[in-house]
């Protein structure tokens, strides 16, 4: 089983974490964007990947590149 892990991002932009039901997964998914939120699902490795991309992208902006 893929651990997953969920992002939701409220109309004001500020985002975090929720806890996944992963027996209930579709139901989260709906419950949130039905109240008005964007929800983002990643498995293990494309949250990894995400934290790099975001490393990279503010040490490039740092050097003054981006």
């Amino acid at each position: 089983m893929v651990r997953k892990f969920m992002f939701v991002t409220d109309a004001d932009g500020k985002s975090r974490e929720v806890k996944v039901d992963p027996a209930h997964l579709g139901r989260q998914i709906r419950d949130h964007r039905a109240a008005g939120r964007e929800v983002t699902v990643l498995t293990e490795d494309e949250r990894i990947q995400a934290g790099l991309n975001a490393a990279w992208i503010a040490e490039q902006h740092r050097a003054g590149r981006i």
